[in-house]
């Protein structure tokens, strides 16, 4: 077998391996679904399941660095505002948009407690760290218990909003709440 073939052929499994495990999400939930559930739907082996992820959250790998590629190749660049905060709250209509884009239905899946994504430093956040750090570099931003503590109160609040989001099914608009709410917070700072 050609190494083209074999590449193809992993990647069909991998990717048949999310698709049936976000089915089986969507109907049971994320800490209904278990490993065996999974690849007995996908008629795989559990160590086929584990050859191409570690772990359940794993599965979400993908989807979280497709995320971060696109805040740090694009959002970092695409930024604008003639303010920190004016640039705060654009990334956070970029993230509002990211999490309307990946759809309710998935969402719904991402934000359970189990999800240790959401606990890791990832990349999207450096973003954002930078530019809270410039703020209170330059004096527009006032923080005293430091840059990280106001990065992580933002994408708590960025989280929260769109969890609420998901749990009233999109009844709103994510983009206009979120930022007005991170336009708000914000002016506790400057």
């Amino acid at each position: 077998m050609s190494e083209p073939s074999k590449t193809s052929k992993a990647a069909r499994t991998r990717e048949k391996l999310l698709k049936t495990s976000l089915d089986i999400m969507e109907q049971k939930g994320y800490q209904n679904t278990t490993v065996r559930d999974i690849c007995a739907k996908a008629n795989l082996s559990i160590g086929t399941f584990y050859s191409y992820f570690p772990s359940k959250s794993d599965l979400f790998f993908d989807i979280y660095k497709k995320a971060d590629d696109f805040f740090t190749d694009y959002v970092a660049v695409q930024i604008s505002g003639s303010s920190i905060s004016e640039k705060i709250v654009d990334f956070f209509r970029y993230y509002a948009e990211l999490n309307i884009n990946t759809g309710i239905d998935l969402l719904k899946i991402l934000f359970n407690p189990d999800n240790s994504w959401f606990t890791q430093e990832r990349p999207m956040q450096l973003v954002l760290a930078s530019l809270i750090e410039e703020g209170i570099d330059s004096g527009e931003l006032k923080c005293p218990a430091g840059a990280k503590y106001l990065e992580d109160m933002l994408f708590i609040l960025a989280r929260g909003c769109c969890y609420n989001w998901c749990i009233l099914n999109g009844e709103y608009d994510l983009t206009a709440e979120l930022t007005g709410y991170i336009e708000n917070v914000l002016k506790a700072f400057r």
